[in-house]
């Protein structure tokens, strides 16, 4: 199956909710085949065009990276006030659901990375050939410092979730996500894993996330909503203003 297919079945069937958020591969493909222009003009078009696709996905990844710091830094109190024993036992479930279902999400976002990605060097590597002017070792080297690209606030908010997680979990007793959802759990992340281009084709800096224990997944092989919000005893309102720095990001998570 060529890739063009394998893109758009993935997005289809893995996140249609991201379908507007990511690359356009098609119409990335329909711009080279009319490419008429001088070679050197063709290249320049094409980069600016591919640019602004690039452009969303970024800003995307962003976007659900602070998501993502806004709420874990909400489940963060939370959760201390729940380990203090101040809370009731019906906000450790609420909160344990709410970090399933982020989780999941965040995995799903690391797929979603690895499918752009491939699909920016697939799409250069088509240009290369039809033009034959090598741009796609210089269009990587200019945005390997794209927060998208680096993946490194990802991998830490992945790893605070579980954090997190297994915190509550220790309280005593079992884990309040039912048997059931945990069992929907697995059958989620190997759908999650199955949305994963072939080995090989991740750039180096994106990380590999397994999953940590059982019922760390949200309960679902569809794409879940977004992440339900915090207990209203988080006292939680707004959004923070928008940060270009993933380092930025991360920091927030772990503020008291």
């Amino acid at each position: 199956m060529k890739f063009g297919k394998i893109f758009r079945h993935t997005v289809e069937t893995r996140m249609p909710q991201w379908s507007d958020h990511c690359i356009n591969y098609k119409a990335l493909k329909q711009a080279i085949k009319q490419g008429t222009h001088r070679a050197e003009d063709a290249a320049r078009e094409f980069t600016l065009l591919l640019d602004q696709h690039v452009e969303v996905v970024n800003n995307f990844y962003m976007e659900r990276i602070e998501e993502g710091v806004i709420i874990l830094h909400a489940l963060h109190h939370h959760g201390e006030k729940v380990r203090s024993g101040n809370g009731k036992p019906e906000h450790r479930t609420a909160c344990q659901r709410s970090l399933v279902s982020i989780h999941f999400q965040l995995l799903l976002l690391q797929n979603y990375v690895a499918l752009n990605f491939t699909g920016i060097t697939k799409i250069l590597k088509k240009f290369e050939k039809r033009f034959e002017i090598p741009i796609r070792n210089d269009y990587i080297g200019a945005i390997v410092e794209l927060p998208f690209y680096r993946c490194d606030a990802l991998g830490d908010l992945v790893e605070e979730t579980e954090r997190q997680f297994n915190a509550l979990a220790t309280l005593g007793g079992t884990p309040d996500i039912p048997p059931a959802d945990a069992a929907q759990a697995e059958q989620a992340a190997a759908a999650a894993r199955a949305a994963m281009p072939p080995p090989g084709t991740l750039p180096a800096t994106v990380p590999t996330l397994q999953p940590q224990q059982t019922g760390v997944y949200a309960p679902s092989c569809e794409m879940p909503p977004p992440p339900p919000r915090p207990p209203s005893c988080v006292g939680m309102q707004g959004k923070a203003g928008r940060e270009r720095s993933s380092d930025a990001f991360v920091n927030k998570v772990s503020c008291n």
